[in-house]
């Protein structure tokens, strides 16, 4: 509860997923209720979390107003009228709510340039005119240094004398879409975008001068490496991402930024390898690329030392590996995951005996996800056991995630999102973009994954489809909604969306279309991604 400039009242309501009773006290002094719904985030018969409702108590003030009885009439003062009033409800206020929060400074005896005055709690014995539609320019009378024992009965303006600060409109994903042709993707509004790079052309640079290789094609997964980890935000980075050509002409590459986001450079880090697809970032400042074909290795990428090494992560067999999430609760012997897309692809588990540089080429103890119900799951030395369980629920395993004792991984073919505990040894099951808001449709196959800083969203790539996407899924509800998607049957038809990632600042965010360009998004409203 709290109230604004003129004393108004208003109380403020967050309604989660069950619907509320709502309900208002309202005094004698109050003559109306008005309900206004700043956002309606809804989805099929459950209430969404973004759900909120505003409530403003507003004394009418009138002419003709007499002063209030304690005695209770019998019949009513007018019959109601079956007409709808045109007047219409002015929330402009709202900006000027102080939430019951005093100033940190003390009030001085000094006269304000404003001409009102706080209000107070108490109610007035005599109301105040009705408000003018038109504001005045001035003030109607000048400031007084001691306060007057009745009211005033000068007209209120409609805005103050001093310039209102700018509403702030909250930012919601998907609530509606800005096209943007010339690239062929429509855009989530309330989020700017440019292009940092495009295959098969030369990366323009912040200079002005472009890198003497072009852009390399079938770009693909991609990490955000900080170039100096003891001050992150202000060292510059760099953007390390993967190309997924085939027969060894795939390989890995970065472009890297300046710590505002300006292009320096572009170079290759690793090349002579085969569809390098997914990967993962070390807790040491790596990039592990994962290779994508039936021999397929795991390497470690390192930007700043621009050096690249084999890993034992696919082990001595090697396969259709996918990407790569750690568990660093115990950072000397951290515990990393690999996803294998493959039918029968399982999760592969690697206890490493040290960190830093050269900890994943060194002998480590490698475990499968064995699933043995609908509820339960172990870690098993038998690697065949492991396959029979991939194949029956969880088949082609692709992105994964690691956070605060749970894995977030997706099973492409089944439109799964699978989380397991591992500290219970239990596990849940989410079909993808079932539960949807807003703008677009998140129907193809969920591939990447990558948490926000806060963690209250997941952001996903969707392989396939008409208009390809990357969207955002909100914490515990489960609700998906839409960054960015491709325009549906245009030029991005049956691609797929790639390299999400983060600067270091979070406050932009970038992502592709393999088959032809790399993004840059940020909130025109300055504020970090979440």
């Amino acid at each position: 509860r709290f109230t604004n400039g003129r004393g108004e009242s208003f109380l403020l309501l967050s309604v989660g997923r069950k619907y509320a009773h709502l309900f208002s006290c309202m005094t004698r002094q109050v003559s109306s209720f008005f309900i206004h719904c700043s956002k309606f985030l809804s989805n099929s018969s459950s209430m969404n979390p973004h759900f909120l409702f505003f409530f403003q108590s507003k004394i009418r003030k009138s002419h003709t107003t007499t002063q209030p009885t304690a005695t209770p009439t019998e019949t009513p003062s007018a019959s109601p009228s079956t007409k709808p009033t045109n007047r219409p409800i002015d929330f402009s206020l709202w900006t000027q709510a102080t939430f019951g929060i005093e100033p940190s400074a003390s009030p001085t005896s000094e006269p304000t340039s404003s001409p009102t005055r706080r209000p107070t709690r108490r109610p007035t014995r005599k109301p105040t005119r009705r408000p003018t539609r038109k504001p005045t320019r001035n003030p109607t009378s000048e400031p007084t240094r001691d306060p007057t024992s009745e009211p005033t009965t000068s007209e209120p303006t409609l805005s103050p004398i001093t310039a209102s600060p700018t509403p702030y409109e909250p930012f919601f994903f998907g609530d509606s879409f800005t096209t943007h042709r010339d690239l062929g993707i429509e855009v989530s509004t309330g989020l700017s975008v440019r292009v940092i790079a495009e295959q098969g052309q030369r990366v323009p640079y912040a200079d002005g001068d472009r890198s003497s290789k072009s852009y390399h094609t079938m770009t693909d997964a991609a990490g955000i490496i900080p170039l100096d980890p003891q001050n992150p935000t202000e060292g510059g980075y760099a953007y390390v991402v993967n190309s997924e050509e085939e027969d060894g002409d795939g390989g890995v590459y970065a472009i890297y930024f300046d710590k505002d986001g300006n292009v320096l450079e572009y170079k290759s880090l690793l090349t002579g390898t085969t569809d390098n697809c997914g990967g993962g970032l070390t807790p040491w400042n790596t990039w592990v690329s994962c290779e994508e074909y039936s021999e397929g290795q795991c390497w470690e990428v390192d930007p700043y030392r621009n050096a690249a090494r084999v890993t034992k992560l696919g082990g001595k067999r090697g396969g259709r590996y996918e990407s790569v999430a750690v568990d660093d609760t115990n950072p000397d012997e951290p515990v990393f995951f690999t996803t294998e897309d493959d039918d029968d692809g399982c999760l592969r588990r690697f206890a490493a005996r040290g960190s830093g540089w050269g900890a994943l080429q060194s002998d480590g103890d490698t475990s499968f996800l064995n699933i043995l119900d609908k509820r339960n799951f172990e870690w098993t030395d038998d690697e065949d056991e492991a396959r029979e369980s991939a194949a029956e629920y969880y088949r082609n395993s692709e992105g994964i995630q690691y956070h605060e004792g749970k894995l977030y991984f997706m099973a492409k073919k089944d439109f799964k999102l699978i989380i397991l505990d591992l500290e219970e040894m239990t596990y849940d099951v989410e079909i993808t973009g079932r539960k949807f808001y807003g703008e677009g449709s998140f129907s193809a196959q969920p591939d990447q994954n990558l948490f926000g800083p806060s963690r209250k969203y997941i952001y996903f790539t969707e392989d396939g489809g008409d208009s390809p996407g990357v969207y955002a899924r909100y914490g515990k509800d489960g609700t998906f909604f839409t960054m960015f998607q491709a325009i549906r049957g245009g030029v991005y038809d049956g691609d797929e969306t790639v390299g999400i990632a983060l600067s270091p600042d979070n406050t932009k965010f970038y992502a592709g279309i393999q088959k032809g360009v790399i993004f840059e998004f940020r909130r025109e409203d300055g504020l970090p991604f979440e």
